[in-house]
């Protein structure tokens, strides 16, 4: 990967280097999704997946549109507007990419951040130093993006001799999430000032739990309405589909070739498309652990 990024940035440098000043967030978020990568060179990634994507686009649908159409300005134009659309979606779905990665990391910390803190609350209590919260954190693989940034605080402190109130200030600074950035603000202040640990991370942990609770219920409330429009358009919206189109073939509106096609169509590819949608959109939404 990091070849393509060398000649995206060889190739669009120059080109980059001006459309910095017009993206400040990303460097930010590239630090935040954990992308070691100048913004830069992913902003010359985007120059060239959108370069790629126009002239791919261009190679396979102007030939087509010349073959099926014959030497007009629409079976020109189109193409080109094709390929300069795609050209655009590439590259803004690149540069979007990190703080897409980011969102996911949110997620990921604010579902499991009440459970590790209820576990960091009982190491504490059981009397281990503050610097073994975060090792112990990171071999439990279980709270996913959690456990990682906990491992990155250790290894500054144990590899790196970096103090912890300091690896805990630079964990902050590429938190995703404001709760993990709170916790760990309380957790730095706490330490500095000779705090008691257990008690505030058992504080924090009860808040945790309850913002947790709340949003399992605003989750179920959710998944009520989403099954009621599930069932409602998919299920009872296949069979009135079918119910119409066989009364319009029955009264010569439409052929029976066609009925089939179109019944054999919502059934192969729309109603799983739907339901797959479905299944993202629950799948984005629940507060559950991955």
């Amino acid at each position: 990967m990091a070849e393509i990024y060398d000649l995206a940035h060889e190739v669009f440098g120059k080109y980059a280097r001006k459309l910095e000043p017009y993206s400040p967030q990303l460097s930010l978020d590239l630090v935040k999704a954990h992308m070691s990568i100048s913004r830069e060179k992913w902003l010359s990634l985007v120059l060239l997946v959108s370069v790629l994507a126009l002239g791919i686009t261009l190679l396979i649908a102007l030939p087509a549109g010349i073959l099926l159409y014959g030497m007009k300005a629409g079976s020109i134009l189109k193409p080109v507007l094709i390929a300069i659309v795609l050209a655009a979606v590439s590259g803004a779905l690149t540069f979007y990419y990190p703080s897409l990665v980011v969102a996911e990391r949110k997620k990921k910390i604010d579902n499991t951040i009440a459970f590790a803190t209820i576990y960091m609350s009982t190491i504490s209590r059981s009397g281990f130093p503050p610097q073994h919260l975060f090792r112990l954190l990171a071999k439990f693989k279980d709270y996913g993006e959690i456990s990682k940034e906990s491992a990155l605080i250790s290894r500054d402190v144990e590899l790196f001799g970096v103090d912890l109130p300091t690896a805990m200030t630079k964990a902050i600074a590429r938190s995703p999430s404001a709760d993990w950035t709170e916790l760990l603000a309380g957790l730095r202040t706490a330490i500095t000032i000779g705090g008691d640990l257990g008690a505030f991370l058992e504080e924090k942990a009860k808040g945790f739990v309850a913002d947790y609770k709340r949003r399992l219920q605003d989750f179920s409330n959710l998944l009520s309405i989403l099954i009621e429009v599930y069932i409602t358009l998919v299920i009872v919206g296949a069979v009135f589909f079918i119910v119409t189109t066989s009364i319009i073939v029955a009264i010569g509106g439409m052929s029976t070739s066609t009925l089939k096609i179109m019944n054999f169509a919502m059934i192969i590819i729309g109603i799983p498309l739907l339901t797959g949608a479905f299944i993202l959109i629950i799948k984005g939404v629940s507060p559950m652990a991955d």
